[in-house]
């Protein structure tokens, strides 16, 4: 899962251990690679998860991604989501306020695109170009 956009390491969110309670369910949920603790600003890996380096530096990018465009409200994405994203991402639980679950699949989509994380689905060229735009934000 190589980054498409590779962010250099410094614009990118820290990462810390995972809490006991992290801890917890990461071990029963190994098939999770980690999240974006709103909360803190870190993202966090699951130790127990699977997956090869590379997928965890893109998973560390595409958390950061999250972390970002929640701060920074004049980078959260607007664009459409397609019908077979709508499908695909039908089960996906809202995040931290604003609890909308179409911005959060709209982040989803836009930090799996950054990531090269090909899940996000077909895009739309407004996808693609939000996208590339997170990426500059970014990297000022």
């Amino acid at each position: 899962m190589p980054s498409h956009y590779g962010l250099h390491a410094a614009r990118l969110a820290p990462t810390r251990d995972p809490t006991e309670s992290e801890l917890r369910f990461f071990k029963a949920n190994p098939q999770i690679g980690g999240y974006a603790s709103f909360t803190d600003g870190f993202v966090v890996v699951n130790p127990f998860n699977t997956l090869t380096p590379q997928e965890n530096e893109a998973l560390i990018e595409n958390e950061s991604a999250r972390i970002f465009m929640r701060r920074q409200q004049a980078a959260r994405p607007s664009f459409q989501i397609t019908p077979e994203q709508q499908q695909a991402f039908a089960q996906y639980p809202p995040f931290d306020p604003p609890a909308d679950p179409g911005q959060s699949v709209r982040e989803t989509i836009a930090a799996r695109v950054l990531s090269g994380d090909p899940s996000a689905g077909e895009l739309t060229p407004e996808q693609a170009l939000f996208a590339q735009g997170l990426k500059q934000r970014m990297l000022k």
